[in-house]
């Protein structure tokens, strides 16, 4: 069962409920289509979602295949809480783990190659640039506050591996970044596409697999 949450919202993912803060991230368009790049997952996929806010994303893999082994990464107190338990409350803890962590220091718990797939929806401000919400937990999930671009995928390449998948959905605009990153790194894209929600104007986003 779901505890009372201060200023929380309920909402729907297939079979599962979740609730999330209103000062928080909340799931986006920008999500259901990661997910939907990252899908379809074996059954035997290692899979783990960095920055998981609510744990929205574990949840729709759980939900829409039978991967048994997903985690998601938060360092937010209250995000983390709240994803833990929208986890619980959906019978899925044999399933999907909650690690409230900075995610850079993963690489101090698990060895290079411990998942097969690596997901993240990060912020989409670099850090110095742009405003900056006063409310923390906003802060980090919209600003470069406690990762920067290239921590995040030095990270996801550690967790990887040699044959893993990395995921991101990330804004138009810092797409040469992106590929500028990931080279530095010895990445390369498998994958790249463009988020268009109107035609007669540039994509804002898009989705990328290393």
């Amino acid at each position: 069962m779901f505890c009372a949450l201060r200023d929380a919202c309920l909402e729907y993912i297939g079979p599962y409920r979740y609730m999330h803060g209103t000062t928080g991230q909340r799931m986006t368009s920008d999500t259901l289509r990661l997910s939907e790049f990252v899908l379809p997952l074996k059954q035997n996929d290692s899979v783990i979602d960095l920055g998981t806010g609510a744990g929205v994303l574990p949840l729709i893999f759980a939900a829409r295949s039978g991967c048994a082994n997903i985690k998601g990464v938060e360092v937010m107190d209250g995000a983390s809480q709240t994803a833990r338990q929208n986890v619980a409350a959906n019978g899925l803890t044999g399933r999907i783990a909650i690690l409230k962590m900075d995610l850079r220091k993963l690489p101090e718990v698990y060895g290079e190659g411990s998942f097969s797939v690596v997901v993240s929806n990060p912020p989409y401000v670099k850090a110095g640039a742009g405003r900056v919400s006063p409310v923390k937990e906003r802060a980090v999930a919209r600003s470069e506050q406690m990762c920067t671009l290239p921590e995040l995928i030095k990270v996801s390449k550690h967790l990887a591996g040699k044959s893993g998948r990395i995921c991101f959905v990330f804004p138009a605009r810092r797409l040469q970044e992106m590929l500028s990153t990931l080279g530095s790194a010895g990445l390369k894209p498998r994958r790249l596409k463009f988020i268009n929600t109107q035609s007669e104007r540039p994509a804002r986003r898009f989705l990328i697999e290393a």
